[in-house]
């Protein structure tokens, strides 16, 4: 899989600590390009003004992994993000909720049972950052001014620069939290994973 890889991807991949992540940084990559059908040897990726990969010509995209997954979303001619993160339950979690959610949503995990409290920050979470990868605006200082209506299964966020729908992802391994943040015209989802593939047509 390193042959899929540019000399600056893999200088970038050998920076993560773990093995597992450096991994499922080529394997995000190689997924991209496979799916793509990108020629080899492997074609450099482009980087916007806050460091989102892109490929000039190709349909948008976005790449996420955590814990040893990775998650990859394409979309043709529309913005999109993804997000996936593998769930700690810590007090580093606790500390966050007040930094990180709006108030809406502080009060709405607040609400959850406390077995509940760590899925649903973590549901916060992923909504966020999936947002700030579609819009290309990375991880920014104010996440607790922007609400991702917690107490909805399919928002819509119109608070940003471009209009976006989150749906949120279940994940066949346990422990994990992925969402997704797409163009609020597209209608269905096709996922596919090692278990299997199927179709979402669940927006409202």
């Amino acid at each position: 899989m390193d042959q899929a890889l540019t000399a600056e991807e893999k200088t970038r991949g050998a920076r993560f600590r773990f093995l597992r992540d450096r991994r499922a940084f080529a394997l995000g990559r190689w997924v991209v390009r496979t799916i793509l059908g990108v020629d080899q040897p492997p074609t450099s990726f482009l980087l916007q003004d806050h460091g989102k990969p892109h490929l000039s010509g190709y349909p948008k995209f976005n790449v996420s992994h955590s814990g040893g997954l990775v998650a990859v979303a394409l979309a043709r001619n529309a913005p999109v993000g993804v997000d996936l993160e593998f769930m700690r339950q810590d007090r580093q979690m606790t500390d966050l909720i007040p930094v990180v959610c709006h108030p809406m949503e502080h009060l709405h995990i607040e609400s959850r049972c406390p077995k509940q409290r760590a899925a649903t920050f973590y549901r916060c979470w992923t909504r966020k950052e999936a947002i700030l990868k579609a819009t290309g605006e990375g991880l920014r200082d104010d996440l607790s001014s922007l609400n991702v209506k917690l107490e909805k299964q399919h928002p819509r966020i119109t608070s940003e620069s471009v209009p976006l729908k989150l749906l949120d992802i279940e994940v066949e391994w346990e422990g994990y939290s992925c969402s997704l943040a797409v163009d609020p015209s597209i209608s269905g989802i096709e996922i596919h994973s090692p278990f299997q593939s199927r179709q979402l047509e669940c927006f409202d």
